[in-house]
């Protein structure tokens, strides 16, 4: 019987040894501890037994990453509000810049002509189909003085023509009556003496 005391005295301390309690790895992530501590957790009747200062260092090794993450998301939910506060500014500040633009091209693209608002291509439009109406009647008005030059000519020469025929005619008849007076005078004198 001292045997079978003895060789339990030596399997109680031998599992004790091995089971001695091992340094906590601190520094691991959270998945890793948790990976830690059921592995080396002793089991016991559907029991799980973990060393009280494993737990402790488990428990606030996990409430500092809590803390941590909770800190994070507060942080990156700060920087999204001030991102989305931004992205809202911004694109107000697009739509207005936008208006402006279209409020500018129009602007630029109209003009006010004799109390009327009109836009550049209509005003350039009328311009240009003024100055061709201009041209065509300035056509028109030179062709009209240039029939006009030639029936002034035409009526000039023919003024000429019968002016000289007229110089001549009467010339002639001058002289018609220059000798019908002359005989006129001999026929008288010819009476007279007769």
């Amino acid at each position: 019987m001292r045997r079978f005391i003895f060789a339990a005295l030596v399997l109680l301390i031998a599992n004790g040894t091995i089971n001695a309690q091992k340094p906590y790895i601190s520094d691991a992530s959270i998945e890793e501890q948790l990976e830690f501590v059921q592995k080396e957790a002793s089991s016991w009747n559907q029991y799980v037994l973990i060393f009280d200062s494993w737990f402790k260092r488990l428990k606030t090794n996990i409430n500092d990453t809590i803390k941590v993450k909770n800190s994070t998301i507060s942080r990156l939910e700060s920087t999204i509000v001030s991102k989305d506060s931004t992205i809202t500014a911004l694109n107000n500040q697009l739509d207005r810049t936008n208006k402006e633009l279209q409020q500018t091209i129009s602007e630029k693209d109209a003009f006010t002509f004799l109390g009327m608002n009109m836009q550049k291509s209509l005003f350039i439009s009328i311009v240009i189909f003024i100055f061709f109406v201009l041209l065509a009647v300035t056509g028109m008005a030179l062709l009209i003085l240039q029939r006009s030059n030639m029936a002034s000519r035409k009526i000039k020469k023919d003024l000429e023509k019968l002016t000289t025929e007229f110089d001549d005619h009467r010339q002639r008849s001058r002289q018609k009556y220059e000798a019908l007076v002359v005989q006129h005078h001999k026929e008288i004198q010819k009476i007279k003496e007769g």
